[in-house]
């Protein structure tokens, strides 16, 4: 008999005034992921089927929008630990005593947070190309130099970058395909063909837009913040991390990854020598199945390899050790 599935928007008001979006998918009763976004993205708009997956592995998704972004209110001074706040007024509203998280790119930070403030409900944690604490990400050696340039540009004068950014809006919504180019032209040589299949395409766009319909302040706001101290260090984090990282990644390079597996007492390494920053929509069946311990031999695991995995993401059992 097919699971009850949830598919819903939904909005909570917070003890603060402020509105926090979210959206669930999968059973109802399922066991509870959060799941917490990347840069330039809101999980709002479907970037991935995730019925058939939620449902054969018993997961309820819940997908946050960060204050700024994806019709979640800002909120002035906050930081990276700070928003385990609202993450634990949501989970109180949806009565869930234990859940699990997972992080892509820049909500890694944010998904250890909650792993930080709430060791007693989260029993587990999952951060896809993850920064770190190492240093801001445009001062990361070995970055290429145009992404460098880029990020420098937000972190000294996120003002015009905003009024530009907003500019380009309705050109962006006009020609969708033009965010499509700058995301392909910004990936692993693996992944190339991979971004400019239809589907791929879509679902950057459309996570764009969904993020920036009130403007991109608070997408450049977000990266101010998690480029600064975030209110904890990684090894406060009590609670198991699984890391997974593409070593091809041009983004957000290997060092950071390297700089949490060392940091971090109970961690779990999971590495790919071809993977670049995209694999996690393409990964996602098999990250839940480990990150809620639940096993999958389906075709929807099968698939998730895909034509572009090359080799098989090897795991070691880091417990400190992993990355020394």
């Amino acid at each position: 008999m097919r699971a009850q599935l949830t598919d819903r928007r939904d909005s909570l008001r917070l003890a603060d005034g402020r509105r926090l979006v979210f959206a669930q998918s999968g059973p109802g009763h399922g066991a509870p992921v959060i799941y917490c976004h990347g840069a330039i993205g809101t999980p709002l708009g479907r970037s991935v089927d995730l019925d058939p997956i939620t449902e054969e592995l018993g997961i309820r998704y819940i997908a946050v929008s960060r204050p700024g972004t994806g019709g979640s209110d800002a909120a002035p001074g906050r930081t990276v630990l700070s928003f385990a706040g609202d993450l634990r007024e949501l989970v109180d509203a949806l009565a869930l005593e234990r859940f699990t998280v997972v992080g892509v790119s820049a909500g890694g930070p944010y998904a250890l947070a909650a792993a930080r403030a709430l060791p007693e409900r989260v029993s587990r944690v999952a951060v896809c190309s993850s920064l770190s604490p190492l240093c801001a990400l445009h001062r990361t050696p070995g970055i290429e130099r145009r992404i460098q340039l880029a990020l420098t540009m937000l972190s000294r004068a996120p003002g015009l970058c905003a009024a530009l950014g907003d500019m380009t809006m309705p050109l962006i919504r006009r020609r969708p395909e033009l965010l499509s180019r700058v995301i392909a032209a910004h990936a692993a040589p693996s992944e190339c063909d991979r971004l400019q299949q239809p589907g791929e395409r879509s679902a950057a766009s459309s996570s764009f837009l969904a993020a920036a319909a009130d403007g991109v302040r608070g997408m450049i706001d977000d990266y101010l913040i998690y480029s600064r101290a975030w209110g904890f260090t990684p090894d406060q984090i009590e609670v198991e991390v699984h890391l997974w990282h593409g070593l091809a990644d041009p983004l957000v390079p290997i060092e950071h990854a390297l700089a949490l597996a060392v940091e971090l007492p109970r961690c779990r390494v999971f590495l790919d020598p071809d993977e670049g920053h995209h694999f996690f929509r393409r990964r996602l069946c098999e990250i839940l199945a480990l990150l809620v311990g639940r096993r999958t031999g389906s075709a929807i695991a099968a698939e998730s390899a895909g034509p572009w995995a090359g080799g098989p993401i090897r795991a070691a059992d880091a417990s400190g050790s992993a990355a020394r």
